[in-house]
């Protein structure tokens, strides 16, 4: 009985240590809720400062943004300029979670600011180049392609700071096209290497084409096998959709990467852009 008794109060003494959790894992705890609860806040702050989808006569738009993670360091943007035109934007800042999304709050920022004062995408991303490259740390860039829309001359000019090329479908040839003009990323070259460094390309628009402007994110893409998107898909999609209005077009995308995905995590975020003149 004795035995009994002692084996007994030694399981009793087992389950009550089980019961009350120590005073660190309480800590961990909490601290991960509050870094959720930050992270939550965060991801409103971002989603507000993500723009709507602009109003152009002649023109239809859409976009798609999904971070990896509560926040990312993708980021799109639209900036009116005189005379009508808009300046339109796909960028993707180095680093994941918390450290990407404050590196896009601050390229955005500096974007904003110099599309300001200066007048094409060139001018604005050598502008921005030389302030990031006094703020980041070594390592640490960000790509833009920035395209710049006149309606009233149907044109698009371009500069490209080491981002993904832009996919443009010609209607009349029923073609995708890719452009990708020369450039750095941003933050990581001098001025004056940067600046000899990255061109600026004009292109005139027919009626119904389209441009589709992206992060990597997109062709990077993975299946549960481990197989990349890529770009022959996303062009083949192009061709086989350009055609339709642009909320659709982006609908039928979408689908078409979720069904490459087929519930593989996301590890990259996923920004798209784009937009087709009026057939």
């Amino acid at each position: 009985m004795a035995d009994t008794k002692k084996r007994r109060t030694g399981q009793t003494k087992i389950f009550h240590t089980r019961v009350h959790e120590p005073p660190a894992l309480k800590g961990i705890a909490a601290n991960l809720y509050t870094l959720q609860q930050d992270l939550e806040v965060a991801r409103k702050i971002q989603n507000r400062l993500l723009p709507p989808k602009p109003e152009v006569e002649g023109w239809d738009f859409d976009f798609f943004y999904q971070p990896a993670s509560e926040v990312g360091g993708d980021f799109y943007d639209f900036l009116p300029f005189d005379g009508g035109r808009l300046g339109i934007l796909v960028a993707d800042a180095s680093g994941k979670g918390l450290a990407g999304a404050l590196l896009m709050v601050e390229a955005r920022a500096m974007i904003r600011a110099m599309a300001s004062i200066a007048s094409s995408p060139r001018e604005i991303l050598s502008a921005v180049n030389r302030v990031l490259l006094r703020d980041l740390d070594k390592g640490m860039f960000v790509t833009i392609f920035f395209a710049l829309l006149d309606p009233s001359k149907n044109t698009l000019t371009m500069a490209n700071a080491g981002h993904c090329p832009m996919l443009l479908w010609r209607r009349d040839a029923n073609e995708v096209v890719p452009h990708q003009p020369r450039g750095l990323v941003l933050g990581a070259a001098t001025e004056a290497k940067f600046s000899a460094a990255i061109v600026e390309e004009t292109i005139a628009l027919q009626p119904g084409d389209r441009f589709v402007l992206y992060s990597d994110g997109v062709p990077e893409l993975m299946n549960p096998v481990q197989e990349e998107f890529g770009m022959e898909r996303l062009e083949r999609w192009l061709r086989a959709n350009a055609h339709q209005a642009s909320e659709p077009a982006m609908q039928s995308l979408i689908s078409t990467l979720e069904m490459h995905r087929a519930g593989q995590v996301q590890s990259d975020d996923i920004t798209i852009v784009t937009g087709r003149a009026a057939p």
